[in-house]
């Protein structure tokens, strides 16, 4: 008999779960490089996105998981290099892609990309049926996009001999294709306004507002987003109503107080009463009171968070500055404004002066 052979080393059983990187399938990377994304871990999400792109190149799910992590991350160009990738494999369906380069393009480019994205949504349409939740949701992104379209001729391609006539035709889409869809009609008073027709914009105002006034306020899917509901409050004080404003910004500030736009919004309106309470002989102090506040508050806040719209922040200060020339407690100087007296945010009203604040 020849020698024994010794026996043979047991390999290491693998433990339920434990694939590796390499042995995950692509369904398994896409979950899992969403998964990462939800819990804002972008960097080991880009890398599992990576890894299925690596799987297989012409996977447009994994190439726009890839650009969406690249534009929250703040790299533009590699992310819309992904986004036209995407436009290659497939041109006609995928609405995402064509969404996000309308969003980060300009002028008639971001145009012919919104309307590319109406176009796949519509074959999407047609694959569902009419009065399903899946139709629901896609008529309002179809309506979203055209309303997205009016904004770039409200603004870039302003100058356009079409302009209005493009305007108007792209609400009227909306509101064919969604008429339950509260932008179409915010969109659609900034459009009256610009046609000096501060009537009809505050009907559009009111019709916007009332199809979402009365539906679940703690449900981000029943209201406008908060950045939405933020030029609303602008809408309204273009259209002199202040205590709308008010109203809205109290709800804005229950859901986010750190927004510098929010206490911006907040000073400009209790200046802007303060201003018309001189006019009428009344006495401003109070409401000057409160909007040397809130500005100090947006202040405060955007140098926290290194905010970028330097314009907002330089007006605060002015009219910190000039607020100060006329409150007997204080003269105006940012550096007193951290010794100011803590104020009670959480009571700021928007319908009850008793409630305001004080300075």
């Amino acid at each position: 008999m020849g020698p024994r052979r010794g026996k043979m080393a047991k390999r290491p059983s693998k433990k339920a779960g434990s694939q590796t990187k390499s042995e995950l399938t692509m369904d398994q990377l896409l979950t899992k490089t969403q998964e990462l994304m939800d819990d804002n871990n972008y960097e080991l999400a880009f890398k599992t996105a990576v890894q299925a792109i690596e799987l297989d190149e012409t996977n447009t799910r994994a190439l726009l998981l890839a650009s969406i992590i690249q534009l929250e991350s703040g790299d533009i160009e590699p992310a819309i290099n992904c986004l036209l990738r995407c436009v290659e494999i497939s041109p006609d369906r995928g609405f995402e892609k064509y969404m996000y380069l309308g969003q980060f393009t300009v002028e008639l480019a971001s145009v012919n990309y919104y309307q590319c994205g109406i176009n796949a949504l519509q074959l999407d349409l047609n694959d569902v049926p009419s009065d399903s939740e899946h139709a629901r949701v896609l008529k309002r992104k179809m309506a979203e996009a055209y309303v997205a379209m009016t904004e770039i001729y409200l603004t870039d391609c302003c100058f356009e001999s079409d302009a209005e006539a493009k305007c108007e035709e792209f609400l009227r889409l909306g509101a064919e294709i969604d008429p339950e869809c509260p932008e179409v009609y915010q969109t659609m008073a900034s459009v009256r306004l610009s046609q000096n027709q501060p009537e009809n914009a505050r009907e559009c105002v009111t019709k916007s507002m009332s199809l979402w006034a009365n539906k679940d306020q703690n449900d981000p899917t029943q209201i406008p987003s908060y950045e939405n509901r933020l030029a609303l409050v602008r809408l309204l004080l273009e259209l002199d109503d202040k205590d709308g404003a008010l109203n809205v910004m109290e709800r804005l500030q229950k859901e986010d107080d750190e927004s510098v736009d929010l206490w911006y919004l907040y000073g400009w309106t209790y200046y802007l009463q303060g201003e018309e309470a001189e006019a009428n002989g009344g006495d401003k102090i109070e409401m000057f009171a409160s909007a040397w506040e809130c500005f100090n508050q947006a202040i405060k806040l955007a140098a926290l968070q290194e905010f970028e719209n330097d314009g907002l922040v330089d007006h605060a200060r002015e009219l910190v500055a000039l607020i100060g020339t006329v409150l007997p407690s204080t003269n105006g100087d940012l550096d007193d404004a951290a010794d100011a007296q803590e104020v009670d945010w959480e009571n700021i009203s928007s319908g009850d002066e008793d409630d305001e604040m004080t300075g």
